[in-house]
């Protein structure tokens, strides 16, 4: 048995993509001793899976991530591609979703996204011709306004003057990056169809087209314009195999380790101390644990923060209720191949998102369903996922019970909740219910329990135009020795919590970071290290 480390360089507190990606890279590019501390029993953060009863298997966050697959030619997928091998030591292969990857199903139509910008360009010309200038205008505004989120991630490593003259160079991309969704739909396309099946997958972002940044949704359509891919053997390899990556560099990773507080002498980040009252110090502390935790729950209340108040004040971006569910037999039965279906009770969708407020009450304005089955080759038993807008005040009665006996009433909301998405998938998938073997229902307690992110919400500070003119979420804190990674120091997603992980990485370091990611991945193509075999972390 390896003797323990007493003294470390980097404490990364949360073991979601962003830290792992940071604590890797710390690990194996600069050779940093690097302790990663993970409240939970197991690793991941929404990156991890779990089982049930006879083999079910589900993901818990990853549903789908672009820019992974070589068939992306694109020079930033690959960069994706480089980051995330790296990262894994080169163990996760990815399995291509079918050509079509989503579906969007309203009332009275239906439309199915495909892999390739020119198919999904084509497609929508061929359903709106009399939209097909606005079409291209919209895919032309989608790459400009994406061309800015080189801005957002250059205010962490350059100083501000730099980041001002980008503004000034950019200043035509900056104006759509800042509009809402809503307001480039509405000034840029008449028909109310077609403005329903480009904002229809907010639930990837988790605001409406009317709160929503143009530049999030600008980053996740662009994101899957080459389609989709998901992690062979489960989204828990991509931990699994960072993990063991990392314990290969030296470095640690410690389950059931809640942190309590971060430690500060003279406005300066020395360290962490658990609930469990032990104290471990580094010279450099990174949160993965997001801004709100970090800043309103883990600093002291005595450190000055300008930006503390307008924070608490922050809504909380979506929450969720998932129905996991276990199968009988394949769902291609069904006729469904593996793709994602979104199913819309309408087609305005901000109508939608505003009666998430009845969710609990049994009614469901719009739900994502996913077959985690059948976009994993090495799936033993079949399963789906349903997850539906909810308002998490709903829940706020129960704040504080036990999860797994929160009481009658509680377990009846989420029986309700649970009838309701069945019988809404039932209507569009005749058949269903009768494959039905198991269910599991999660809400925002859930998630609020096994993440620690406030409300139980799934992508940090929302995504509106003012979440991105907010200095404070970014890599950099004010705290010297502490830094910021995941979802809230860049974009949420995949790739965009590793994207965060690497810029912290840099910005702890120095800007050879992104020259030693390239070479270290060339080395793993060379090398073809074989898949290593996936095994539990459960007994960490």
């Amino acid at each position: 048995m390896r003797k323990k480390e007493t003294a470390w360089d980097v404490v990364v507190i949360g073991s979601g993509i962003g830290g792992l990606t940071a604590a890797v890279l710390l690990a194996r590019l600069h050779r940093k001793k690097v302790l990663v501390l993970e409240r939970h029993a197991r690793v991941g953060g929404f990156t991890d899976v779990f089982s049930r009863k006879g083999g079910f298997l589900w993901d818990v966050g990853v549903h789908y991530v672009g820019q992974v697959s070589e068939l992306d030619s694109r020079p930033d997928a690959q960069a994706s591609r480089d980051l995330i091998d790296v990262v894994t030591g080169g163990e996760v292969r990815w399995n291509p979703m079918p050509e079509v990857f989503d579906k969007l199903i309203f009332p009275d139509f239906t439309f199915s996204i495909r892999a390739g910008k020119e198919n999904f360009r084509g497609d929508l010309k061929a359903a709106f011709p009399h939209e097909a200038a606005a079409i291209d205008q919209y895919l032309a505004d989608i790459e400009r306004a994406v061309s800015y989120s080189m801005v957002i991630g250059m205010r962490s490593l350059v100083p501000a003057f730099y980041t001002h003259v980008a503004n000034l160079v950019r200043h035509r991309a900056r104006h759509l990056a800042f509009m809402t969704t809503g307001a480039y739909l509405n000034s840029h396309v008449k028909d109310a169809r077609l403005r329903a099946i480009l904002g229809a997958r907010w639930g990837d972002y988790g605001l409406p087209p009317a709160q929503s940044a143009f530049l999030i949704h600008a980053i996740v359509v662009r994101h899957y314009f080459e389609g989709a891919s998901y992690p062979v053997g489960s989204a828990g390899r991509i931990a699994e195999a960072a993990t063991r990556a990392l314990r290969s560099c030296h470095g640690e990773v410690r389950v059931r380790s809640e942190v309590e507080r971060i430690l500060t002498e003279q406005g300066k980040a020395v360290g962490v101390q658990l609930t469990s009252g032990e104290t471990i110090h580094a010279g450099l502390v990174i949160s993965d644990a997001g801004a709100r935790n970090t800043y309103l729950r883990l600093l002291p209340r005595a450190i000055d923060l300008p930006f503390r108040s307008e924070l608490e004040s922050t809504p909380s971006s979506l929450s969720t209720a998932t129905l996991y569910v276990g199968l009988k037999d394949s769902p291609k039965s069904l006729g469904v191949r593996g793709e994602n279906l979104w199913i819309h009770a309408a087609i305005d969708q901000d109508l939608l998102s505003a009666r998430r407020v009845r969710t609990h009450e049994g009614e469901i304005p719009m739900c994502f369903l996913s077959f985690p089955s059948l976009k994993d080759p090495e799936a033993c038993r079949h399963t789906a996922e349903i997850s539906t807008p909810v308002d998490p005040a709903a829940f706020e009665r129960w704040a504080g019970t036990p999860w797994r006996n929160r009481g009658e009433q509680y377990d009846c909301v989420k029986e309700r909740i649970a009838n309701a998405l069945l019988a809404t998938v039932e209507r569009h998938l005749p058949g269903f219910g009768e494959l039905v073997e198991y269910i599991e229902l999660s809400t925002p307690l859930s998630n609020q329990h096994f993440t620690a992110h406030p409300r139980g919400e799934i992508y940090g500070i929302p995504a509106t135009p003012e979440r991105f003119c907010r200095n404070y979420l970014q890599v950099r804190t004010p705290i010297k020795g502490l830094l910021l990674t995941g979802a809230d120091a860049l974009v949420p997603g995949v790739v965009g919590a590793a994207g965060a992980g690497l810029l912290c990485t840099a910005v702890a370091t120095n800007v050879l970071t992104f020259s030693k990611l390239k070479t270290a991945a060339a080395q793993l193509r060379a090398e073809r290290v074989p898949t290593a075999a996936a095994t539990s972390l459960s007994t960490v």
